[in-house]
Order: C-alpha cells, then structure tokens, then sequence
C-alpha cells in the first residue's frame, strides 16, 4: 500500500490541473472580499472526493456507472446543478454592478456545500475512482481505510492547487496588475454553464 499512494499522486495530478467546477469556483471567489470561500471550496471539494472513494470502495458506484437510467439521472441532476450555479454567478455579477463594493452578506457567502454538491454530482469524478483505484489495490485491498487513503492523497493535491492559484491571483493584485474582477466572474459562470451543457449533451440517448 505505502507504494500506491505516490503513485496514484502521479496518477491524479493531471486530473487535478485540469480545470473544473472547483477551480471555477475558485477563480470566480479568489478576488473577493468573501476570505474564507477559497479554503471552503478546497474543504467541499475534498469532501466530494472522500464520498467517491467510500462509494467506490462499497461497489455504489459501480451499480450508478454500470446502469445507463442511474448514470444518466447523476449525470443530469450535476449539469442542471452546474449550470443554475453558472446562472446564479451571472446574475449575482450583473447586480454587483449597481452596488457599491461592500463585502457581501452571510447570506451570499460561498457555501461548503456548494463545492460540495458540484464534486459529488460530477459522475466522471466517480469514474476516477472505479478506473483508476483498481489499479492500485488489488481486490484485497480494496478497504474504505486504503480508499480513503488514495482520496486524501487526491484531495491534499486538489486543496494545493486551488490555494495556490488563488494566491497567485492575490499576488498579482497586490501588484496592482490589472485583472478585471467582473469579467472573471462572468467567465466563471460561463465556464460552470458550458461545463453543464457539455454533462447533458453526453447524457443524451445514444
């Protein structure tokens, strides 16, 4: 087991790099007056990550990728979700323009659950780990304890890249670079729409 954890890090890291519904989040929230949504987009996020293994170690996902109606319901019910949350984010950005730059208010602070819920409903983040987990864990060792292992391993990388970025971001306006806040909002909600868009055109009947 010690052997698989570097490995599968090799493994998952251009899955981490890639951007998805979480660094979107990321990116949309980095520059906000919100502090603590970046480090609660990478806690959600990796409490989606932790659900896949443990569903994948039981054989729950497994019975969701192997019947077309379940897997197409998971995969509808993340795309809807991705594009209302693309919808909201658009939305929320055009009112921002008629508002003073004052720090929003409980109420539309980023949620834990809202990168949650966009990790836990993306059927390919499942697909991970029914591909990739076997091949690091023989049958053996296909335990809840040794998934979850692989997962943090997944989640410590993923919760990295996202802080990371959204330091880089921070750095680059405290240099007083020019980086158009509203345009990146509304480039991240139209990235959470077309990542949704693209879900329900793959989920369409063969």
């Amino acid at each position: 087991m010690s052997y698989a954890l570097p490995a599968f890090a090799l493994a998952v890291l251009p899955i981490v790099l890639t951007p998805g519904a979480s660094f979107t989040l990321m990116a949309a929230h980095a520059l906000r007056d919100d502090r603590g949504a970046v480090p609660r987009i990478a806690a959600g996020t990796a409490l989606g990550i932790l659900s896949h293994a443990v569903l994948a170690a039981v054989g729950l996902s497994a019975v969701v990728m192997q019947s077309a109606q379940v897997y197409r319901a998971v995969q509808l019910a993340g795309a809807l979700y991705l594009i209302g949350l693309g919808v909201l984010m658009l939305f929320q950005n055009r009112t921002a323009a008629t508002k003073t730059a004052a720090p929003p208010p409980p109420a539309q602070r980023l949620r834990l659950h809202t990168a949650f819920l966009a990790n836990l409903l993306n059927p390919k983040a499942a697909a991970v780990y029914l591909t990739l987990m076997p091949q690091f864990l023989t049958p053996g060792d296909l335990t809840i304890p040794n998934a979850l292992a692989l997962a943090g391993v997944h989640a410590a990388l993923t919760a990295v890249w996202l802080l990371a970025g959204a330091a880089a971001l921070r750095t680059l306006r405290a240099r007083r670079l020019p980086i158009p806040r509203r345009a990146l909002a509304a480039v991240a909600g139209a990235v959470l729409i077309g990542l949704g868009l693209r879900t329900l055109l793959a989920a369409r009947p063969a």
